[in-house]
């Protein structure tokens, strides 16, 4: 019987441990609805910021809303951001165990094209001009960048989508802090270890999540929904979407329909 045991053990574990490395998006929880939000840390906003999605801190400060606008809940030391802290560490922890595939330098941009794939920098970085992730024709090609230290992006830098990409599948992991330089564009779901700070005109489109940091916006805009997107499809299987696309079906539709959050 103990010997019967360990064999279930060993295989439950074999097929466990695959599904824990492999590049898949994280488990978001309810940090799903959040735009912005820190775990610990004061929120504070400086200008006429516009935010579409959740915003709040269950632990500090929040201040700044109005002058800016949130078209979305403000949740601040109440059971939605108690249950937030915790998945936004959940959501952490899944991607830091997550195996690296590629190996980057700590310099991003500067019309570097990425294809899908985990990628990992040893130290803080930085990224310059423009860093393109190529879908490659599949609107599920997943991104997940592993940076071990702090990014900082230059003024007017972005984070171009193309060939389907989406920043719904876009996630960077940075154990440091963020910052987003002035006038710049930066795309997919930011899950820090510190600080998130948006610098003058910058736009977030995806999500700023801190386990433990202060959240600063200056005269920003965030949204965690895409721009709307008109899609034509032919599915012979299950087909997700990310918010804020817009479907067209024709055809003989038979189906059923399920909603929910990436």
């Amino acid at each position: 019987m103990k010997k019967l045991l360990i064999n279930l053990f060993t295989a439950v574990m074999l097929l466990i441990v695959p599904l824990m490395n492999y590049g898949q998006a994280p488990p978001l929880g309810t940090t799903s609805s959040f735009a912005v939000f820190t775990a610990v840390g004061a929120f504070s906003n400086d200008g006429a910021s516009i935010v579409t999605g959740d915003i709040g801190t269950n632990v500090g400060s929040f201040t700044g809303f109005p002058p800016g606008t949130v078209i979305g809940d403000i949740h601040v030391t109440d059971p939605v951001s108690v249950q937030a802290a915790i998945d936004v560490d959940v959501a952490y922890s899944a991607l830091f165990a997550t195996t690296c595939d590629v190996v980057l330098g700590t310099t991003l941009g500067n019309s570097q094209v990425l294809s899908p794939n985990v990628y990992c920098l040893g130290a803080a970085s930085t990224l310059n001009g423009d860093l393109i992730l190529d879908g490659g024709g599949d609107p599920d090609a997943l991104f997940i960048i592993k940076i071990d230290g702090a990014l900082a992006t230059s003024t007017f830098s972005n984070v171009v989508l193309i060939n389907s990409a989406s920043n719904c599948n876009v996630f960077w992991q940075i154990n440091g802090d963020f910052d987003l330089g002035e006038s710049s564009v930066f795309r997919g779901t930011v899950i820090a270890n510190g600080a998130i700070t948006l610098l003058e005109g910058s736009s977030l489109l995806g999500r700023g999540l801190s386990r433990g940091g202060a959240i600063a916006l200056h005269n920003n805009l965030v949204t965690k929904a895409m721009p709307p997107l008109a899609a034509t499809i032919t599915a012979s299987g299950p087909t997700t979407f990310c918010e804020g696309e817009s479907v067209i079906l024709s055809g003989n539709v038979d189906g059923t329909w399920s909603n929910g959050e990436t």
